[in-house]
């Protein structure tokens, strides 16, 4: 018992072991597989072949992920993950905000910068400066 124990604890020695991004692929793939089999009979065979094989390629990269011994390149990774989730995150954090507020307020995309530009509804035609220096005329 005491060797698979030593050999356990030697084995993870210098890995990066499960991150967030590794997280995420397991559960992708599980997702993928639970879904082709599922819906084996409502796909077409191919469509489904492709879910399976799709879910059990994410869950190998996986594993491959977490007993990899490249912790910089790993780290790397994780980070670009975190860093599009938090992108992702915050855009539907504005959406819901937007959403909220939609009685009170309209907006506007600048087509200058992009930046969403915030007015009170009900002013009739008003003119809108961006930041950027764009004047936008718009009816609220």
């Amino acid at each position: 018992m005491r060797n698979i124990r030593n050999w356990f604890n030697n084995l993870f020695i210098g890995r990066q072991g499960m991150d967030e991004l590794s997280k995420a692929m397991f559960w992708w793939g599980l997702a993928g597989l639970l879904l082709s089999g599922l819906t084996v009979s409502l796909l077409n065979g191919v469509l489904a072949s492709l879910l399976s094989w799709l879910g059990l390629l994410l869950i190998i990269l996986c594993f491959v992920r977490a007993f990899s011994r490249q912790l910089p390149r790993r780290e790397l990774e994780n980070t670009a993950y975190l860093a599009w989730v938090d992108k992702k995150r915050r855009q539907w954090e504005g959406k819901k905000d937007r959403f909220r507020q939609r009685k009170d307020f309209k907006f506007f995309k600048c087509p200058g910068c992009g930046t969403i530009l915030r007015v009170p509804r009900g002013k009739g035609k008003i003119h809108i400066n961006c930041p950027c220096g764009y004047v936008l005329y718009r009816k609220t």
